[in-house]
């Protein structure tokens, strides 16, 4: 994708900063500066108006890359709305506006980085939902939307080889709990997800797999397609097999992907690091559980336990990690479930991190079991 200088400029050329009264959940008002250019008015405190000087531009760039990969399916003016109290992102096609949710740990550490990513997200939102008609805000359907939209927005940022985390949290997901496309439609299950990477990873790479099989085109197809079919009617006229078929051969490349070494996408600094492992018990008897402990860091606050897995080597089990916080430190845990049959001995697990920029960090580590 190709940012040029003029483009750049030109826009900025047309930046507006004015104050306005704005009062979206309370009676109380406060100053917002509104931050404009040719399709993008965006609403953000006075205080952060440095913000929006620096990232108008490249919202911009941003509107006119997704509506041009959308099919010029954008509303001409969307309204960019940047919110500290909110955690959630989300966009809104009946007012033709997003707002991004600025609460989080990720956003204090790279707060530009994190409002572009966001934004580019919620920006395909709102383009697949008009390019399917409205037919990604279905239940059955969002999953898909949320899953392009992620893909899109690594597009825009050129950070597209974070991708092949999304292969890497699919494989985990699926030995934690078997995949598959119903699982995916249900929004009983869906809902739970975390809209970042990890959430959307199965989706990504159900749809990867359906553009290296039948081109970038296609894919997109697909949307536009959905505005008249169900999901499986959809998939079948697409791409002219059925949707047990795709789902086949996604599965197929989701179990036998080979889990990379290291992998660093940004940099060793933003990469996670494990501070300290504990284990509690030191030694674990047959029959119980152990408790592994992890405090890992990493250089962007945006490692969630969610995005964890441990490897128990003996049985092949995998085990997805939760947080834990004691006296204000946030760990990683997770639990081992110790057969009553297992025989004493020293045993070795693998722990996998990757965080929402894509890096991956593997470490090895091992476990007493005594009678």
């Amino acid at each position: 994708m190709s940012r040029s200088v003029a483009g750049k400029v030109a826009t900025a050329f047309n930046l507006l900063l004015f104050p306005t009264i704005f009062s979206p959940v309370s009676s109380a008002q406060y100053v917002e500066a509104r931050v404009r250019s040719e399709h993008v008015r965006m609403k953000i405190s006075t205080e952060r108006e440095w913000l929006g000087r620096e990232t108008i531009v490249d919202l911009e760039q941003c509107w006119k890359y997704v509506n041009g990969v959308t099919g010029k399916k954008l509303p001409r003016i969307v309204i960019v709305e940047v919110n500290w109290e909110a955690a959630d992102s989300r966009a809104d096609p009946n007012e033709s506006s997003i707002s991004i949710g600025m609460n989080q740990r990720a956003a204090s550490a790279n707060t530009k980085d994190f409002l572009l990513r966001q934004a580019a997200r919620e920006m395909a939102i709102l383009g697949l939902a008009e390019l399917s008609r409205g037919a990604t805000l279905r239940d059955e359907n969002a999953f898909l939307a949320e899953s392009m939209a992620e893909i899109l927005a690594r597009e825009f940022d050129l950070s597209t080889k974070a991708l092949t985390a999304a292969w890497v949290l699919a494989h985990f997901l699926d030995r934690v709990k078997p995949l598959s496309l119903e699982a995916m439609s249900s929004r009983s299950s869906f809902t739970g997800a975390p809209r970042n990477l990890t959430g959307a990873a199965p989706g990504i790479s159900f749809l990867v797999n359906c553009r290296e099989r039948y081109g970038r085109d296609s894919t997109l197809k697909l949307f536009e397609t959905l505005k008249k079919s169900s999901l499986q009617d959809a998939l079948s006229s697409t791409f002219k097999e059925s949707a047990a078929v795709l789902e086949e051969a996604w599965l197929k490349k989701i179990r036998n992907f080979p889990i990379p070494e290291d992998l660093t996408i940004t940099s060793e600094e933003d990469a996670p690091q494990l501070r300290e492992t504990v284990l509690a018990p030191s030694t674990v008897r047959r029959g119980a559980s152990l408790q592994l402990r992890m405090f890992i860091q990493n250089g962007r606050n945006n490692l969630t336990p969610s995005s964890v897995f441990v490897l128990e080597k003996t049985t092949g089990l995998v085990l997805p990690g939760k947080t834990l916080t004691e006296k204000d430190a946030r760990f990683t845990l997770v639990e081992i479930p110790i057969e009553e049959t297992r025989p004493p001995g020293t045993y070795q697990y693998r722990a996998t991190a990757v965080d929402q920029s894509g890096n991956i960090r593997n470490w090895e580590g091992a476990y007493t079991v005594v009678p």
